[in-house]
């Protein structure tokens, strides 16, 4: 099953909403989700998203005035499920200590996955749309700060050490997924992409260097 078809439904807080939560809009950024995956913004057609929906270019364009606006819509849309929320609750790992989280998300860097994929394009799509920088800054911010509150609340329950910059630790944490997925995603050698064991090794490591001083 391709890892975009279990987004999430449109919920009250969905940024940049359209048209209510309507199973025809989100037929719609389900189909815009796809088409920017398989052919990027550019080569993305209004008339191939409502081909993909059954519906017509008209069912499009009701709801968002033009391309940009319905990629930006869809983006939204992807990105909601790759934001650590949505990926903690998604692995069940909601109600553990934040190290034992980015353990526990860890692994998953190294397997494919669309909705991800789909962040790699947004990063070219962005040098040359105004919009889609936009949506990928606000992403990228949102996606900062829930790393940050989830890096001070370690702090607080004393698995983080606090004199440890939140904002280093927190881009550490981004950097290493997003390079990782571009990696692998790129088709990188198998014998430069570690098994999940001594994946889980490093990372584990890396997160135990984190911990407070025992002296």
């Amino acid at each position: 099953m391709s890892a975009l078809e279990d987004l999430p439904s449109l919920g009250a807080d969905t940024p940049r909403r359209r048209s209510g939560t309507d199973r025809t809009t989100e037929r719609l950024l389900q189909a815009a989700a796809r088409e920017f995956v398989e052919h990027g913004f550019d080569a993305a057609r209004v008339s191939a998203i409502a081909r993909r929906a059954g519906l017509t270019s008209g069912a499009v364009y009701a709801r968002w005035p033009n391309k940009s606006d319905v990629m930006v819509a869809a983006l939204d849309y992807i990105f909601h499920k790759v934001l650590p929320a949505s990926r903690i609750k998604e692995s069940g790992a909601d109600g553990m200590r934040p190290p034992d989280v980015i353990e526990t998300l860890g692994p998953s860097l190294l397997e494919a996955d669309e909705s991800r994929d789909v962040l790699v394009q947004a990063f070219g799509s962005a040098r040359n749309n105004e919009q889609i920088r936009e949506c990928l800054l606000q992403f990228l911010n949102q996606d900062a700060q829930q790393i940050a509150d989830m890096i001070e609340e370690g702090k607080q329950a004393g698995s983080v050490d606090p004199e440890l910059s939140t904002a280093a630790l927190s881009l550490v944490c981004r950097a290493t997924a997003l390079g990782a997925q571009l990696l692998v995603s790129a088709g990188l050698d198998d014998r430069h992409v570690p098994t999940h064991d001594e994946w889980n090794r490093v990372i584990s490591t890396l997160i135990g260097a984190t911990a407070p001083s025992s002296s």
